[in-house]
């Protein structure tokens, strides 16, 4: 019995220890705070726009047909290459040449009765000019000579009539062998197939509204992006600005550019107003193709030399810190003011500084107290015993 009894006081004893230790462990284990700076220096901030558009050609051009009928023949495809003149598309001729031969019919069948009709005027003005002089000498009735005139002056206007036939008739038979022509569909420029709308066998109506049937991009060396951006962003972009955009296609790559038009005709959807902004760039390697959505910078406004800090800095909140302290920091800030920390007897300690120039990363501070050399604190490092060091930042 005293043996078990001392079994159990070892135990307990063990246990006692056991849980000091531990309770020592984790109050010697509760985080430790350390802080992540950013040591302040003079750098360039570049103040950009963002803008979301698609790649296109400078020039694209819709070529389309004048004529009505049934494709025969088609010479190009997507991608082609072409040239101005080429031969792209060749629309069925054989009812136009139809109706040439018969415009040639008609047009001698005019012409030979302008000839008749030409015998018949010359005669009866023979006539006329006999029946006048027999008239004068009282040979025949004045009747007889007024009749005479009469059928000259019917026979001169047929005449008139069927010329101006010929010519009607000489004019259809241009206007048929313009519209052969344009059974050849040819390229007006030098450029490449974007786009084809038509297969052989297919049938186009140009007498509404000519058809688009190939979108040719002019220069693919030469391209632009069509940008939408806001009115609130509008006012600061010029034209000749730099722009930089990258590509859903090589989005490690970098394209570089310049504003080269800004629209000014507004659309609004919803009530938000937006302007066409367009970016021109060099595609000489043809990476860029039509259609490719890019996300674009246009850098509106650059300062060098400004001391400039992390956005991060601005957004910290030192964890635990005194509402009372963050309600004052709160009233006292002006607009185009803000705050950041720096460490003062191991304490955070905030600065109210004037804020400049501005992008996705950094803005430019001024203020007595911050300096070059100056450290701000960006974050918080938490160190935990039993953990492992694990980060915690905290912002506004």
């Amino acid at each position: 019995m005293k043996n078990n009894k001392k079994i159990i006081l070892i135990a307990l004893a063990i246990l006692v220890v056991i849980f000091i230790s531990y309770h020592f462990i984790i109050k010697s284990g509760a985080k430790k705070q350390t802080y992540e700076f950013y040591t302040m220096k003079p750098i360039t901030i570049r103040k950009y726009v963002t803008a979301d558009g698609t790649a296109n050609p400078i020039n694209t051009i819709n070529v389309g047909a004048q004529v009505s009928g049934t494709f025969s023949r088609l010479f190009v495809w997507y991608n082609s290459v072409v040239k101005k003149g080429q031969l792209l598309a060749e629309i069925n001729p054989t009812p136009f040449i139809l109706r040439i031969d018969r415009d040639k019919a008609n047009l001698s069948s005019a012409r030979a009765s302008v000839s008749k009709q030409k015998a018949i005027a010359d005669y009866g003005k023979l006539t006329y000019m006999r029946d006048k002089e027999l008239w004068k000498e009282n040979l025949i009735s004045h009747a007889t000579e007024q009749n005479s005139y009469s059928i000259y002056l019917q026979n001169a206007a047929q005449l008139k009539y069927l010329e101006g036939a010929v010519k009607a008739a000489d004019i259809q038979l241009k206007i048929d062998n313009i519209n052969l022509s344009y059974t050849k569909i040819y390229s007006p420029v030098n450029g490449i197939i974007i786009n084809v709308n038509v297969v052989v066998g297919q049938t186009v109506a140009s007498n509404f509204r000519t058809p688009n049937l190939f979108t040719i991009g002019k220069n693919l060396t030469e391209m632009e992006i069509d940008t939408t951006t806001n009115e609130a962003d509008i006012g600061e972009i010029k034209k000749g600005d730099e722009a930089s955009f990258t590509l859903y296609a090589y989005p490690d790559k970098t394209f570089q550019g310049y504003v080269h038009n800004i629209r000014i005709n507004p659309t609004t959807v919803s009530g938000v107003v937006s302007y066409n902004v367009t970016i021109y760039f060099k595609n000489k390697r043809r990476l860029a193709l039509p259609g490719m959505t890019a996300i674009s910078k246009i850098y509106v406004s650059e300062e060098k030399g400004v001391l400039g800090v992390p956005n991060s800095a601005l957004r910290f909140i030192p964890p635990d810190e005194n509402k009372h302290v963050l309600d004052d920091l709160s009233k006292r800030l002006k607009i185009g003011e803000g705050v950041v920390w720096i460490l003062k007897n191991e304490k955070p300690k905030p600065v109210i500084v004037r804020l400049g120039i501005n992008n996705d990363d950094y803005t430019g501070i001024l203020s007595k107290d911050i300096k070059a050399g100056t450290k701000v604190i960006t974050g918080v490092e938490s160190d935990y015993l039993t953990g492992g060091r694990h980060r915690r930042r905290f912002f506004f």
